[in-house]
């Protein structure tokens, strides 16, 4: 704020500022000046003007920094009781309190916390199950869409009542009767229509059988299932690092002798597909000697030329497979192998002791521990397994337990095995729900969109109180809710569990006489769609002068919008276009209510300009100066945003609150890593390119000679550096996209990138960034931080991974993006504590680009996956690229040696 002295008056300027302006407002004989934007007062009232000026602490002509008038103040405490049927947290109570206060409000929240499992219950995650009591914020966790999330919130829920839910193959998990699950009927799955999310209690209301008919019961079969539960894509797991490959392995256990000192396994000839794929699996050092001598020929895995012990066999030793048969197991390391992996070793045990009659996959043992180890790895692949036992002991032949596979992939590489083999649809479905016990439980809150993980034997589980309680508060006496048609059910439940207020989603039935059942004192919520306001609230819609449609044309029914004294709108971001027929007739419907409350987690979909529609339903445009005043304040600049900083001062200070993650979580990590997708604009060369690294692999694979090895390694470093290359290019409109968002918004941003030439790209963008470069000389990166850390003009420092990795300071942002991608987890750690480091006030959000379906999404997973591969790829700059080879190698060869997920 600036107030200078001209020969007639006294100009005051500043940015927007309430405070402000209700202190120039106190001035007498101030004007505003359109053409100069700034306020004038006459020379006469320099006693008033100086007053002025001692309240805001500041000189004639001198620069007052505003950023601390926009600080946003705490919401209030609550102080009342509200007679609810569950406890709110601390931070929905402050929410409470301010739309008590402010009546017409957009709850800008994000949704929902999570419900409860036993603190045994098992989770997911990429090493495996870890019992819930262990689950930590930032804790990695397996989802099923064959990726990873990451545990955002852990909350623990004191003892409840905990259920048994058991399912159709025979497993089961716990939790509480309030825990969220994703199912569909009958009817959904034969339409193959959407999932819908009900609570345990209320698919315990609706019982887990469907209706059984008089020739089902005739017949003696069992009552059909209700639920089906989704079946999740292949557990998402990285681990490559084996030494015997998994398919052998597989063999070995299958058909393997492993307890006389050497490694062999039992082949009939008609099978010799098992031994040449065997063969071909074997390194340069070993091979195979066959014994014929026997009535099955036996293949012994040996070495060439020494008589050094079998380094095989030391594995063998290692992973303890050197057990008979009624003791052998699946070593748990390769359980954690990456999904192609996996299925390689099912395939192995398959080829060798499984059977496939009529369609039916079985696998055959003598070992109950092998049996429920290949359980967990069908299971883990998306499958469903369950054992049936046979006691042969009759025959001589002990217990043998019986895995039946159900597989969306082949589980078979043995020709005349794959052949019997049909893909059938595996489905699982919910058979018994039972009480068990009350004990103590715990919800957790994860990252991914939809918010599902997996619990025992990978059975996928799921993750509006503010309103509700406000309007418990107030003593509202009738209630419209205005939600999207799949969240009606959800709204009538949260008002049934939350309070004793009466809930109704209105139906044709009650179409001409809803109004009646809250006269009788029988309801009041009034629960409807977005799509249906206008056959349950429109009396006629007039015709429009040259198509327009305004509210002057919609005539309402008065005797059902006049009973409500407040509306509630879920999602109001489906209002934010003032041109829709959507949006009027809720601003209709809303128009001088007492209480309005907006809920979205996304107020602003594309730019400011989506709040106008949505402040014009609370009828709060007057706060913003209306709406040319609002538009030219926050809707200027080439990308529609102006002010944003101003924009969210006088929204909290008037009509709108959101807590972000950090605020809310309180338990949340200070760091944060979140992945943007890109759809490289350089597909075809990319494409071209990759095929090119392919051929090289497998002459590097293939060659005998260590030096010619060397030398093809040395090709194929060059060809990932040019996937990476063009990877890059093809991300460079996405990231300037991205950085214009953070720079309109006010923020600092620190750009990571390799290569020269994509820096150059970004320096051309944005000429008046600074950076860190290997093209810098030390005067001039001082003056670039210097610069970052102390200008506030300065927001946006392009630096290299290389040059600015190690040394430097840069907390003057908490934003950090990766263009490009170092090769272990210590170079990104070392990149992000230039800002996450002492000094930093704020949660850092560290952005990483990654090229849909390329090899950036191949590096991260083997970087996040597996954060200490920086101890495993060391050494000499040969040892390096020696092991990216290899990995490169997993990641991009045929697919029963593949070990990308998909």
């Amino acid at each position: 704020m600036v107030i200078t002295r001209t020969k007639e008056v006294f100009r005051i300027e500043f940015k927007y500022n309430p405070r402000l302006v209700d202190g120039v407002k106190e001035l007498p004989q101030r004007r505003f000046d359109p053409v100069n934007k700034c306020w004038t007062v006459p020379l006469s009232f320099e006693k008033e003007i100086a007053n002025f000026a001692n309240r805001y602490n500041f000189k004639f002509g001198s620069q007052v920094d505003e950023e601390k008038y926009f600080d946003v103040s705490p919401l209030p405490e609550l102080n009342q009781e509200i007679p609810l049927k569950m406890k709110l947290f601390p931070y929905q109570a402050n929410g409470v309190a301010y739309a008590i206060e402010k009546k017409r409000v957009i709850i800008g929240d994000q949704p929902g916390l999570g419900k409860a499992q036993p603190l045994n219950a098992k989770i997911a995650t990429p090493a495996g199950f870890i019992e819930m009591k262990d689950i930590y914020v930032n804790c990695p966790v397996s989802t099923p869409d064959s990726s990873i999330a990451y545990v955002t919130g852990v909350f623990p829920q004191g003892i409840r009542p905990v259920y048994k839910v058991t399912f159709n193959d025979g497993y089961s998990t716990e939790c509480d009767e309030e825990h969220l699950w994703t199912i569909r009927d009958h009817n959904q799955r034969r339409r193959n229509s959407g999932w819908q999310t009900k609570t345990l209690k209320e698919i315990i209301a609706s019982g887990v059988e469907q209706k059984n008919s008089p020739s089902r019961i005739a017949s003696g079969r069992k009552p059909v299932l209700k639920w089906e539960v989704p079946i999740t894509k292949p557990v998402f797991q990285t681990c490559t690092d084996y030494i015997i490959p998994p398919y052998i392995i597989g063999v070995l256990i299958g058909d393997g002798s492993l307890t006389n000192n050497h490694v062999c396994f039992s082949s009939p000839d008609f099978d010799d597909f098992i031994v040449n794929k065997v063969e071909a699996y074997l390194p340069e050092n070993l091979k195979l000697w066959v014994n014929r001598n026997v009535d099955c020929p036996q293949y012994f895995i040996t070495q060439n030329k020494t008589t050094k012990k079998n380094p095989w066999y030391k594995e063998i030793e290692n992973l303890k497979l050197n057990v008979k048969s009624i003791d052998k197991f699946i070593p748990q390391f390769y359980l954690q192998l990456n999904a192609n992996n996996r299925l390689q070793l099912l395939r192995g045990l398959m080829d060798t002791d499984g059977s496939c009659f009529k369609n039916r996959s079985i696998f055959h043992t003598m070992s109950l521990r092998l049996a429920e180890n290949l359980v967990q790895l069908v299971q883990s692949l998306g499958g469903l397994a369950n054992i049936n036992t046979y006691d042969r002991t009759k025959e001589f032949k002990g217990i043998e337990y019986q895995v039946c596979v159900s597989l969306n992939e082949c589980p078979f590489s043995l020709p005349r095995k794959a052949n019997q083999w049909r893909e059938k649809s595996i489905t699982r479905f919910i058979e018994k729900i039972e009480y068990l016990r009350d004990d103590y439980t715990q919800c957790i809150k994860i990252s991914s969109k939809e918010e599902l993980y997996l619990t025992d034997n990978y059975i996928v589980t799921h993750n509006t109180a503010q309103a509700i309680a406000t309007a418990v508060a107030v003593k509202a006496k009738c209630i419209l809710t205005i939600c999207p048609s799949s969240l009606k059910i959800n709204w009538e439940r949260e008002w049934k569990m939350w309070s004793n207020y009466k809930p109704m989603i209105l139906t044709d039935n009650v179409k001409h006489n809803f109004h009646l059942f809250h006269q009788t004192g029988l309801v009041n919520v009034f629960i409807v769609n977005f799509e249906s306001l206008k056959k349950y609230f429109v009396q006629s819609i007039s015709k429009t002068e040259g198509g327009k449609l305004t509210l002057k044309n919609i005539t309402f029914k008065k005797q059902f919008t006049d009973m409500f004294d407040m509306v509630i709108i879920d999602e109001s971001h489906r209002c934010k276009s003032t041109a829709t027929r959507q949006s009027k007739l809720v601003k209709g419907i809303c128009t001088g209510k007492e209480y309005i409350y907006c809920l979205t987690g996304t107020p602003v979909i594309n730019k400011p300009k989506d709040l106008i529609s949505q402040l014009g339903i609370i009828d709060q445009m007057p706060a913003f100066g209306g709406y040319k005043n609002f538009v030219m304040r926050y809707c200027n600049g080439p990308n529609e945003a102006s002010n944003l900083r101003e924009l969210n001062y006088v929204l909290t200070q008037n009509c709108f609150y959101r807590r972000d993650k950090q605020e809310v979580l309180k338990d949340l990590p200070d760091k944060l890593r979140q992945i943007a997708l890109c759809e490289i604009s350089t597909r075809k060369e990319y494409t071209d390119a990759e095929r090119d690294m392919v051929e090289y692999l497998y002459k590097y694979k293939d060659a005998d000679d260590e030096k010619v090895a060397r030398v093809l390694r040395g090709e194929i470093m060059v060809k990932i550096g040019i996937l990476k290359n063009v990877s890059a290019r093809g991300k460079i409109a996405d990231v300037c996209e991205f950085v214009d968002d953070i720079l309109d918004s006010g923020e600092k941003l620190v750009l990571f990138c390799h290569l020269r030439e994509v820096i150059h790209e970004f320096k051309k963008a944005y000429p008046k960034a600074v950076t860190i470069t290997g093209e810098d000389d030390n005067a001039a990166r001082q003056s670039a931080i210097d610069s970052f850390q102390t200008n506030p003009k300065t927001q946006l420092i392009i630096c290299s991974i290389k040059a600015a990795g190690v040394g430097l300071t840069l907390t003057a942002a908490s934003r950090v993006a990766f263009v490009e991608l170092p090769w272990t987890a210590a170079d990104c750690d070392q990149c992000e504590d230039r800002v996450h480091r002492i000094g930093q006030k704020d949660s850092v959000t560290a952005t990483y680009f990654l090229g849909n379906n390329t090899i950036d999404e191949k590096i991260y997973k083997i970087i996040q996956a597996k954060r200490d591969i920086a101890k495993q790829i060391t050494g000499s700059q040969e040892q390096i690229e020696e092991s990216i080879v290899d990995l490169m190698f997993d990641l991009f060869t045929k697919p029963e040696e593949v070990s990308s997920e998909k």
